[in-house]
């Protein structure tokens, strides 16, 4: 009979040993090499889309106000840092005219930002005066005394605007006429207390100026928003009359330094050139 064979353990040598950990110390540090990539990309990531988020942000306000700006009435001041205009609010059409001085517009055809404020809103208001002359028709401006609730002739509900004018221009107010409702304010580039640029908006008031408020940024430092104007020449312009074109270059910038595949450590900057053309007076 034949001796049974007998298994014995082995255990690992040091050499082994040295491989293993050499090994495994080696794909430990590429998947935190890789953890770290991704991170960084991440943090890239969303710095690109915060950036373009704001970006976007600025270029629909400053969009959105300047379309509707007549230069002959609506632009007052100009700077390669600032504008200041006359923001439209409001529009809608006269439905009656309650008695000297005060119109009454139907709500239905009265479209509104916000409700008409006599401590900081103007008006424009189409006259007819003699329906067979045109050179007599325009617009004309006045201050809004009060605001109140109204009814239109047939009792659809309205808004009633007390305004201030001269009588003469007053009285050739009738039913149908346009009017728009129109507030002062000013965009700029400012530095915030922590040293930060942006873009803000302040209104004027009865008050006075309002404190500056943040639109979108923070910006690239000091050159972040620079405005432009320029006539129908494509020639610049600092008077507000002749201005056919504002241009505006918006810089976002994020301070952090963020690298990414093929991107050294940098801050994030992302830029944009509006252009908008000027409405007709």
């Amino acid at each position: 009979m034949r001796p049974r064979a007998v298994m014995r353990a082995r255990g690992l040598t040091l050499v082994e040993c040295l491989v293993a950990f050499v090994v495994s110390s080696v794909l430990v540090a590429a998947i935190d090499a890789s953890l770290v990539a991704g991170q960084r990309f991440a943090h890239l990531s969303a710095a690109a889309r915060s950036a373009r988020q704001n970006l976007r942000a600025a270029a629909a306000v400053l969009r959105g106000e300047l379309e509707s700006v007549s230069p002959a009435a609506d632009l007052v001041a100009l700077a390669d840092s600032a504008v200041r205009l006359r923001a439209l609010r409001a529009a809608g059409v006269v439905c009656a005219v309650s008695s000297p001085g005060t119109v009454v517009l139907d709500d239905s055809r009265f479209s509104q930002l916000r409700t008409a404020d006599p401590a900081r809103d103007s008006v424009r208001v189409f006259v007819e005066r003699d329906p067979f002359t045109a050179s007599d028709d325009g617009w004309i401006a006045a201050a809004v005394l009060a605001v109140r609730r109204a009814s239109c002739p047939g009792g659809a509900a309205a808004t009633a605007l007390t305004l201030g004018a001269a009588p003469s221009d007053l009285a050739g107010i009738a039913p149908g006429a346009p009017l728009r409702v129109f507030e002062l304010v000013e965009y700029r580039r400012y530095r915030d207390a922590a040293g930060a640029w942006w873009l803000g908006i302040r209104n004027a008031s009865s008050g006075g100026w309002s404190a500056m408020s943040p639109v979108a940024g923070p910006l690239r430092p000091a050159a972040g928003l620079v405005f432009r104007y320029v006539d129908h020449r494509l020639l610049p312009t600092g008077v507000p009359d002749s201005v056919a074109l504002v241009e505006a270059d918006i810089q976002i910038y994020d301070a952090r330094r963020l690298s990414g595949p093929g991107r050294h450590a940098a801050p994030v900057v992302d830029s944009f050139t509006l252009r908008v053309a000027t409405a007709e007076p």
